[in-house]
């Protein structure tokens, strides 16, 4: 008896597999078409960093924003790989991020809350503050937890802008994008 003539029912894993098989290329070419995905071999860590316009979107933003926003100069062999409006205790606030000429990463976020409230708010983990150093005349207050999944928050407080680092990255690192920060203009916007 042919294949035809059989009820659906007694047709064989043959027929299943050929008719799973067509769906899979007609996926695989659809999706395909579309040039929304890529395959890119090897490992995430090999690729190449994707770089943002932080410069164009941190524009946007100081305009936007009733406090100073601040976007310091990309220090050398860093890459800004993202630019995006987040909120600290249900206000705007401002966040850029780098990937370190090291490889490591630091996230900035910029907020016009007091800053006992911006290091509260920043996210859900607990941090005390550990020490204050000194960056370029000016005192960074650094917040470390004892969970080893928490990351060190170094806060600084800039009068009418409170700016919050984070990342996996080195003190040095931390170091050099917050003098950077400190020691540059606020962005033409809403407040100048």
């Amino acid at each position: 008896m042919a294949a035809e003539g059989k009820p659906r029912i007694y047709q064989g894993g043959r027929d299943m597999m050929l008719s799973l098989a067509v769906i899979i290329v007609a996926m695989v070419v659809t999706v395909g078409a579309t040039g929304l995905c890529t395959y890119e071999p090897g490992t995430p860590e090999n690729g190449p960093v994707r770089e943002v316009d932080a410069t164009s979107f941190m524009g946007m933003e100081a305009r936007a924003s009733q406090f100073p926003v601040y976007l310091p100069a990309d220090p050398e062999g860093w890459t800004p790989n993202s630019a995006r409006r987040s909120y600290l205790n249900q206000t705007p606030a401002p966040v850029v991020g780098w990937v370190t000429a090291d490889g490591g990463y630091i996230q900035m976020t910029q907020t016009d809350q007091p800053l006992d409230d911006a290091v509260k708010g920043i996210d859900d983990d607990p941090r005390q503050h550990d020490r204050t150093v000194d960056v370029a005349g000016q005192p960074v207050e650094v917040y470390h937890s004892d969970e080893s999944d928490v990351r060190d928050l170094y806060a600084v407080d800039l009068g009418e802008t409170r700016i919050l680092y984070t990342g996996a990255a080195s003190d040095e690192e931390f170091r050099e994008i917050i003098e950077a920060t400190v020691t540059s203009e606020p962005l033409p916007g809403a407040t100048g």
